[in-house]
């Protein structure tokens, strides 16, 4: 398959497949070159790739879905190292949005102080 095709059928641009594939998530297990230059993907690629997107749209950082790739390529990546990963990631996210919402308080008490020397 072609990279537009692989494209295509995942529902993201070329650029996203190339940037998998430069950032090293995509290597020659994945990944070969047809004589005339063109990169062909094969089905591992199209399952690497929704993986890849999964993870990414879970909000992990490439270096979270860098080392999930890692584990699980080397065969370590079990059930229970996935629970706690995810564990992990929900917690630091409850973290953050914690900051963020006392971050917000202040904003908005702000705002009721300037309103009301404004109005």
């Amino acid at each position: 398959m072609l990279i537009r095709e692989v494209a295509a059928l995942l529902g993201v641009s070329t650029d996203t497949v190339r940037y998998y594939e430069r950032e090293g998530l995509l290597d020659e297990r994945h990944v070969t070159r047809a004589p005339n230059g063109y990169r062909t993907y094969g089905d591992a690629a199209v399952e690497r790739l929704r993986l890849l997107l999964q993870a990414r749209a879970t909000g992990m950082t490439i270096a979270e879905t860098r080392t999930l790739a890692a584990a699980f390529d080397d065969g370590t990546l079990t059930a229970e190292s996935r629970l706690a990963f995810l564990e992990d990631k929900l917690a630091r996210l409850d973290r953050r949005a914690r900051e963020l919402n006392a971050t917000r308080r202040v904003l908005a008490a702000k705002i009721t102080q300037l309103k009301a020397r404004v109005g």
